[in-house]
């Protein structure tokens, strides 16, 4: 009749001479914070049979009573793409490649560690403030 989800819950001596509990859920129902104080009713009752005491506890989710916490929008199809993670150095190279000063890749291993040089030069460092703390 409209609910997001119930859960009854039923215990005491159902078979034999141990106490026991069958659970049974369906739906969604939230179990904890405060929608779960605002959208869930429950109520226990307790009957009595030959074998021993029964207690019966039913919670419902009342869908009248959500609301919700975070408006959903619509995003775009280019929004709506998962974009890839790249790591520091994938995102440092693909600058180096957008930027129009770049020089042309190294032919040669010394030149490319003339390059790596140079890039190290313009890493920005807290080294030089770090020794002008503790003077």
């Amino acid at each position: 009749s409209g609910a997001m989800g119930v859960q009854i819950t039923i215990s005491g001596k159902l078979r034999g001479d141990r106490s026991a509990f069958e659970k049974h859920t369906a739906g969604v129902l939230p179990r904890a914070g405060h929608h779960a104080q605002v959208i869930v009713a429950e109520d226990v009752v307790h009957v009595q049979t030959p074998m021993g005491l029964i207690g019966i506890r039913i919670r419902i989710a009342r869908k009248e009573n959500y609301t919700p916490e975070f408006e959903m929008k619509k995003l775009s199809k280019e929004e709506a793409k998962p974009k890839p993670k790249l790591t520091m150095r994938q995102e440092i190279d693909i600058k180096e490649l957008t930027d129009p000063s770049t020089v042309t890749p190294p032919k040669t291993e010394s030149e490319q560690i003339e390059m790596d040089a140079e890039k190290i030069k313009r890493v920005e460092t807290m080294e030089e403030d770090e020794v002008n703390l503790t003077k």
